[in-house]
């Protein structure tokens, strides 16, 4: 039993260093709805600001962006009829951007005191 136990244990320790190695292919901003401004097709470009003293980043929306509403993937004229709601009342939104490609994976926000 203590033989299985240390060779569990060496092995576990060898693949530690294997482990440690990430790669990011996407960076996440959260902004301010307020802040960003929607594509007017699901094929054009989202802007948005990453601070509230930053200037507009403009990236292009990938062909199969996620619209994201409560971790529930929606239509883009959904997402952007929900969004025309809820502006002014101080919400969040994740933008994902591939790191290599720039453009948007995913759009998504949750609604407080969702029905």
């Amino acid at each position: 039993m203590k033989t299985k136990l240390l060779i569990t244990a060496i092995a576990l320790f060898l693949a530690l260093p294997a482990s440690a190695e990430f790669i990011f292919i996407e960076n996440g901003y959260e902004v301010s709805l307020d802040e960003v401004r929607l594509p007017r097709n699901k094929n054009g470009t989202i802007a948005y600001k990453t601070c509230s003293s930053c200037d507009y980043q403009t990236s292009r929306v990938s062909p199969d962006v996620r619209w994201e509403i409560n971790a529930k993937t929606v239509s883009f004229a959904q997402f952007r009829k929900r969004a025309a709601l809820l502006r002014g009342q101080d919400q969040g939104v994740l933008v994902t951007q591939n790191i290599e490609s720039k453009q948007v994976t995913k759009v998504a926000f949750t609604v407080r005191n969702a029905e």
